[in-house]
């Protein structure tokens, strides 16, 4: 009879250290929010934590972790404050058109996003 509390007490036990736990955060970014690009007039942030993984998602900037930040909150377009963001690589329907004047930057699209 002893044997069947401490076989229940194992398997449970295995069951809550086996299960794979999402550590992945809400925001995995952080950025800067730089103002409004002067060819396209959205707002441009720098990646300022995470590159790497932002490259991997949205592709390398040409000025590094530089972007046009599509879909970024209106609360949040304000230069110079610092935002944590989740992001992915735009579709093609929300590109928009910019003029080419200046240096061109690559677009992402914000899925998430708060002030820091």
């Amino acid at each position: 009879m002893k044997k069947i509390p401490i076989f229940i007490t194992l398997i449970i036990g295995l069951l809550f250290t086996s299960c794979e736990r999402n550590n992945n955060p809400v925001y995995p970014y952080e950025a800067e929010v730089l103002g409004p690009n002067m060819d396209c007039g959205i707002y441009q942030i720098r990646i300022t934590n995470n590159l790497d993984k932002a490259i991997e998602k949205v592709g390398i900037s040409v000025v590094a972790g530089i972007y046009i930040a599509e879909n970024l909150p209106v609360d949040l377009q304000q230069e110079g404050i610092t935002i944590v963001l989740d992001i992915r690589e735009p579709k093609p329907s929300e590109l928009g058109v910019c003029t080419a004047m200046g240096p061109s930057y690559p677009w992402l699209h914000v899925i998430n996003a708060k002030l820091k």
